[in-house]
């Protein structure tokens, strides 16, 4: 068993945090002092694994938030679960379909209670268009930050409008400030005003389960990064963030001092993602984690104070 706490915090035997001793103390420290001050709950402890059997045996009994980016490549396909209720954050490629069909069938999920379109590119979009002509999940509601009426070039936010007609499936249009309810897990969409395109205007979505915080970014770019830094704030502290736009943007130090994540993934392989890289991540967020989903499906695991991570061999499609 291979455990790795980022930033080198604390050991783990036998897969299990040693939650007595100093350093359970000083976490209790930390919190008291953050409640004396009026500050926002002290980061999750984060626990770096080769496997879900490393994960504690109790915590199967838990309530949790499941994250789990599958490796299509270069494209966003993201199942988040809790409660019992399941939903995606794009979908990836159409190409890459079976990845998908293959996660959700694994968890044994037959329900999506909604399939969340940051924004209407292909390698975000295209898949759930698939998704809900195959008839394979039951999904209650599709959602976007565009209108039914929206015209994207490329049209794949057409076919998507004309699937949930088809198929009977109800359409939500979300914006800024939206929450939606996941199991015990709070959802809150984020969406730049301005008009820069649609990458600029995906609809970023913040997941808060308990103390724990992950923030999935959809492609937006530096500019957006900035305008987030300045309008939010606090708000966009999390435990975990997706690189956005899969790591070929440039992150602005604002928004990474803002968000000050424990763990970076990105939706590509380590090989395309041009900005965001090992030598990036360690000049600009020293001692967080970094995971390329494109190498391999990434899963992340809490159960609302901590976390526990692992991925996957990169994936080879049945023959």
């Amino acid at each position: 068993m291979s455990v790795s706490p980022t930033e080198s915090r604390g050991r783990v035997k036998g897969g299990t945090p040693l939650w007595k001793g100093k350093r359970m103390k000083r976490k209790l420290l930390l919190m008291l002092l953050c409640a004396a001050l009026g500050l926002g709950a002290a980061q999750a402890e984060v626990y770096r694994v080769e496997n879900e059997a490393d994960v504690p045996a109790d915590w199967a009994e838990k309530d949790t938030l499941r994250l789990t980016c599958i490796d299509t490549n270069r494209s966003d396909a993201m199942v988040l679960q809790s409660g019992g209720e399941a939903m995606m954050v794009d979908s990836g490629e159409g190409r890459y379909r079976r990845r998908v069909y293959a996660t959700l069938d694994g968890y044994g999920i037959t329900e999506l209670k909604y399939l969340l379109n940051t924004h209407c590119d292909d390698d975000h979009l295209h898949g759930f268009i698939y998704l809900m002509y195959s008839d394979l999940y039951q999904v209650d509601a599709f959602l976007s930050p565009n209108t039914t009426t929206y015209v994207d070039e490329e049209g794949y936010h057409q076919q998507a409008v004309k699937a949930t007609g088809t198929k009977n499936i109800p359409y939500v249009q979300i914006g800024d400030g939206d929450e939606l309810t996941l199991g015990n897990a709070k959802l809150t969409i984020f969406r730049c005003p301005l008009p820069t395109g649609q990458n600029n205007r995906s609809a970023a979505c913040m997941v808060q389960f308990g103390d724990s915080r992950a923030f999935l970014t959809g492609d937006i770019d530096n500019e957006t990064m900035q305008w987030y830094a300045t309008t939010y704030g606090e708000k966009l502290r999390c435990d975990i963030l997706k690189a956005p736009h899969h790591g070929l943007a440039t992150i602005p130090d604002s928004f990474v001092e803002q968000t000050q994540p424990q763990v970076l993934f990105v939706p590509n392989r380590s090989a395309l993602s041009t900005k965001v890289t090992a030598g990036w991540v360690k000049n600009h967020m020293p001692g967080a984690a970094l995971y390329f989903s494109g190498d391999g499906t990434v899963t992340m695991l809490t159960d609302g104070t901590d976390w526990y991570i692992w991925q996957e061999p990169n994936y080879v499609d049945p023959q």
